[in-house]
């Protein structure tokens, strides 16, 4: 179980120069497709390799130039590596920019500023009602994947679709597999391990992480774990498209809160939602798994089903305690549903802390004295 955690962090660690190896290895073509909801399938379809856009890993400085400081940390370490030839190893980028206002700043920019070879933009529709709404996410799909087959020069079949499909869905279901065991038995695996492990399958090809997930699924399986009952048990929610400080989850656990289960993307969302009745298909039933309300995503516009709801069966289903919001500095749909997540879960009496995270260094120690205040709260209801 070590070694695959090892190889797992050894790929997270540095994902620049394991895709940028990735790419000299398979000879395989590399599209950046910025988060959360790309139809990866699609881009595999074509013979290319997908990798989920991620959030840099050094301080923004060219970028600075290009995008405003009150922007998120990915989008603004995403064009800062862009400008600076970080991602020269893409061959393509692919953006849906309703999703956000900053999200709607990249092609633009990335356009006049580093030019790739293939640049998409997908209008991936809100969830209203009606037929109309379907009908544009289909024509979408259809575009989209008219532009990869002029891209790639290979003609994708509905074979090769289902195909993809196949392997996708294999990926999800083992990761739904190592979060069942983590319920089971949270001790398990480390929170920072389990960010890294759907991380992994992000980056990785997924036939190559599947086979990755299957060793750590069997040694998890065998391993035997000794419960520590003092533990408090608390779900993460939030952290939307992209990576939390790992020091952060790590400080959670030092002070005994303990994560059997989260509602980030670099989570559980990632994988949730399997695609259904493909074989006839197989773009319909990408466009079915897109329109699913849940989990629910501020960025979809649903109204119809409240977040905090979804949030608080996820934490009795887990029979945990208390809810933490990990609010991304900048991001406007979290921030913009966050009061009314906070008022449900106070008519509830559902414990809560928000905590607001940021690319750049927090302070650790004021972080750490809110936390220690919300598990000593827990711990005496």
């Amino acid at each position: 179980m070590e070694k695959v955690l090892e190889k797992i962090d050894e790929i997270t660690s540095d994902p620049y120069r394991y895709v940028a190896h990735l790419k000299k290895r398979t000879g395989k073509k590399i599209i950046g497709c910025f988060p959360m909801y790309v139809p990866e399938e699609l881009v595999h379809a074509a013979g290319m390799l997908p990798v989920v856009i991620w959030r840099g890993n050094a301080l923004v400085t060219w970028g600075h130039s290009h995008v405003p400081p009150y922007n998120c940390g990915v989008t603004r370490t995403f064009i800062d590596d862009a400008v600076k030839g970080r991602l020269q190893f893409m061959d393509g980028m692919v953006f849906h920019v309703r999703q956000c206002l900053q999200a709607g700043e990249f092609p633009l920019i990335i356009e006049r500023n580093v030019k790739p070879a293939y640049m998409e933009i997908l209008y991936l529709p809100p969830l209203y009602e009606g037929e109309a709404i379907k009908s544009f996410l289909m024509d979408d799909l259809i575009l989209f994947k008219e532009s990869l087959e002029n891209f790639s020069g290979k003609k994708i079949t509905d074979d090769d679709i289902i195909k993809s499909i196949g392997i996708y869905n294999e990926n999800r279901s083992l990761l739904k597999r190592i979060y069942e065991i983590r319920r089971e038995k949270p001790e398990i695996i480390k929170a920072k391990d389990i960010m890294k492990i759907v991380w992994s399958s992000m980056l990785m090809p997924k036939e190559d992480n599947n086979e990755l997930l299957k060793g750590l699924i069997s040694k998890m399986e065998k391993q035997e774990i000794k419960p520590e009952p003092d533990r408090l048990r608390v779900i993460l929610v939030g952290g939307l498209c992209q990576t939390i400080n790992f020091d952060i989850l790590d400080i959670m656990e030092e002070l005994g809160l303990i994560i059997p289960d989260d509602d980030l993307y670099v989570g559980s969302r990632y994988f949730a939602n399997k695609i259904t009745d493909f074989e006839k298909n197989p773009i319909k039933a990408i466009a079915n798994r897109y329109l699913k309300k849940t989990p629910l995503c501020p960025t979809k516009s649903v109204w119809d089903i409240h977040w905090a709801d979804e949030a608080i069966k996820k934490m009795k289903l887990n029979k945990a305690k208390g809810i933490i919001n990990v609010i991304v500095k900048f991001c406007p749909p979290h921030t913009t549903y966050y009061p009314d997540f906070k008022s449900v879960l106070a008519e509830n009496n559902i414990p809560e802390l928000a905590i607001q995270v940021e690319h750049e260094i927090v302070s650790f120690e004021s972080l750490k004295t809110r936390l220690q205040s919300f598990a000593e709260i827990v711990g005496g209801i």
